[in-house]
């Protein structure tokens, strides 16, 4: 099969970008469906690689140069070999999932556990100055919930993320929020979720635990900072809608 493309690295403009032309001749007919499938997986794979910031520049080359060849083997010269290309790519995309999925996940969870812990601190030195110093102790309750809802977050990513797409390399959640921002967000869905236990408008029963006797039950308001952590991904949703039933 001929190749209709002209490809060549274009790293002088933009650092691992490939650079993919029609061929001036070839391309006056259809271009065939296995090189046009091949070109939006090469450029969808290219964008990968230019979005992994934490990877050495050694290893993103090393995949760049490696997508780089498939990409001139399937789309380039006379004897093209696009079916055999995207089988390469495809291997290519296994080894970036086991060599860069396991470090990004674990690089997320690490941040995102920081910061869940840094908040936690704060939330708690927030609890000693009003709740202890100016004995306003009702607020305790949304900081026990809000703290339940950092480790059950915490847990949640580690439950839905059990492995990474490559897709997933350059964009973890789908949502697009970052790990600090995430958890400021449950947050203040927990502590809305309890403004709505409190007022009546939604109630629930754990177990043999009612929430109408939450406020006076710390292990209830932690189960259920946890439940909305756990369930962050559909908690805000959820809040909306229920919001929206009651105005509509």
């Amino acid at each position: 099969m001929q190749g209709y493309y002209i490809v060549s690295s274009n790293s002088k403009n933009e650092k691992y970008d490939i650079r993919c032309e029609l061929h001036p001749e070839r391309a006056k007919n259809e271009v065939p469906d296995e090189q046009q499938k091949l070109y939006i997986e090469v450029e969808n794979a290219n964008n990968i690689i230019k979005s992994l910031i934490n990877s050495e520049d050694i290893v993103k080359e090393k995949y760049f140069q490696k997508l780089l060849s498939l990409a001139q083997a399937g789309l380039v010269g006379e004897t093209a070999q696009p079916n055999l290309a995207l089988k390469s790519l495809i291997k290519l995309k296994e080894e970036m999932i086991l060599i860069e999925g396991q470090r990004i996940k674990n690089s997320y969870m690490r941040k995102l556990g920081l910061f869940a812990l840094g908040i936690s601190v704060c939330l708690v030195i927030i609890d000693y100055i009003i709740g202890d110093l100016m004995k306003v102790t009702y607020i305790r309750m949304y900081i026990i919930t809000c703290i339940g809802a950092m480790l059950g977050s915490w847990v949640s990513f580690g439950a839905r993320k059990y492995s990474i797409s490559f897709e997933q390399l350059s964009l973890l959640e789908e949502d697009m929020m970052g790990a600090c921002i995430r958890l400021f967000y449950v947050g203040a869905c927990s502590i809305i979720f309890v403004l709505f236990l409190n007022s009546g408008i939604i109630n629930i029963d754990i177990g043999k635990m009612s929430t109408d006797n939450m406020s006076n039950n710390p292990e209830l308001q932690a189960t259920v900072g946890v439940l909305c952590g756990l369930i962050e991904s559909k908690l805000g949703i959820n809040i909306y809608e229920k919001a929206k039933s009651i105005i509509d």
